[in-house]
C-alpha cells in the first residue's frame, strides 16, 4: 500500500486518506475548512451576493431594512440572517433579463415568480382564475 506524508500534521497516511494533488490529508483539509466557516460564516454568502447581484452584505442588509425585514410580496418576517443553513433567509430577487435587484423575497414567492416565468399576465390570469373559483384563505 502506497502512503504518503501530510505537509499538515505529519502523519504518514494511505493515499486514500488524500485528495488529488493536495499536500494535506482530507482530515486536516476538513479541518481547515470547518474552522474558516466558523471564523467567517457570511463569507460564501457574502461573495456569491457580489458575484450574481453586484451587491454587498450591507446593500442587502439595507434592502431587507426596505421592506421591514419582511417579504416584499406576502409580508412574511425575513429574519436578518445570511447563511444558507437555518433557513430563512431572504432570497434576492432580479430581473433576469436586465440583472437589476428588484427586492427581497421568501423562497415561496420567489418561486411563485419563477414558476409564472416572471409574467404579469400570467400571474393576472392566476388572480382572475381564484377569484372566480374561490380562493383558499389560511385561518390565523
Amino acid at each position: 500500500m502506497e502512503t504518503k506524508t501530510c505537509v499538515t500534521c505529519g502523519r504518514e497516511k494511505p493515499l486514500d486518506d488524500f485528495y488529488p494533488r493536495r499536500r494535506s490529508c482530507k482530515s486536516c483539509v476538513r479541518e481547515h475548512q470547518r474552522r474558516f466557516r466558523n471564523a467567517q460564516p457570511d463569507y460564501n454568502r457574502a461573495h456569491n451576493l457580489q458575484k450574481r447581484y453586484g451587491i454587498s452584505v450591507d446593500e442587502y442588509k439595507t434592502l431587507l431594512a426596505n421592506h421591514n425585514f419582511a417579504c416584499a410580496i406576502c409580508k412574511v418576517e425575513i429574519p436578518d440572517a445570511l447563511g444558507y443553513k437555518g433557513g430563512g433567509s431572504g432570497v434576492v430577487d432580479h430581473n433576469h433579463e436586465t440583472g437589476d435587484v428588484r427586492g427581497i423575497l421568501c423562497s415561496k414567492c420567489n418561486l411563485v415568480l419563477g414558476h409564472a416565468r416572471e409574467s404579469t399576465d400570467i400571474l393576472y390570469q392566476a388572480i382572475v382564475y381564484l377569484s372566480e373559483r374561490g380562493a383558499y384563505t389560511p385561518k390565523k
